[in-house]
């Protein structure tokens, strides 16, 4: 009875380590600051000290994510994001719409990039380069890549 109890713990605590940590990351457009607090959302970017608005709602989520690679640059690690059908199609509209405008990055609610929209993207891919550590860049990668992790976050699903 006392082995079963110490195997039970012992389980119970390789079992808790070996899940990975569930990563959002939340793509936000930018909003017009004159909006009401209802409809845009106030953000300061990290590395710049930027202060952009943005909507409330995301765009993009990582429920939209197909996968993401680490990929070396000299700044360090970044994230390579390949989106599914859904989320390539957001993306391209999205970036041919905000053209001269601002998405601003999250990851767990805290904002670690903003990207100028210079040019429409229909590859469906995105170089992410953010105000992360190498290990926060490898815990999103390896959050985006487990199916279970999408799953566990409060969102509604998308829609088909």
């Amino acid at each position: 009875m006392k082995y079963s109890f110490l195997i039970f713990c012992l389980a119970w605590i390789v079992g808790c380590a070996s899940k990975p940590t569930v990563q959002t990351l939340r793509f936000y457009e930018q909003a017009t600051s004159s909006l009401p607090a209802d409809y845009a959302r106030q953000v300061t970017i990290p590395i710049t000290g930027q202060q952009l608005a943005i909507n409330p709602q995301p765009t993009l989520t990582e429920r939209d994510v197909l996968a993401a690679k680490l990929t070396p640059t000299t700044g360090g690690d970044a994230v390579l994001l390949k989106f599914d059908a859904h989320g390539a199609n957001l993306l391209s509209e999205m970036t041919t719409r905000l053209r001269g405008q601002s998405l601003v990055v999250m990851v767990n609610d805290k904002p670690v990039a903003t990207l100028l929209v210079d040019r429409p993207n229909a590859t469906g891919q995105l170089l992410l380069l953010g105000d992360l550590t190498d290990q926060q860049t490898k815990a999103l990668v390896d959050s985006l890549n487990n199916p279970d992790a999408k799953k566990s976050t409060d969102e509604k699903p998308k829609p088909e």
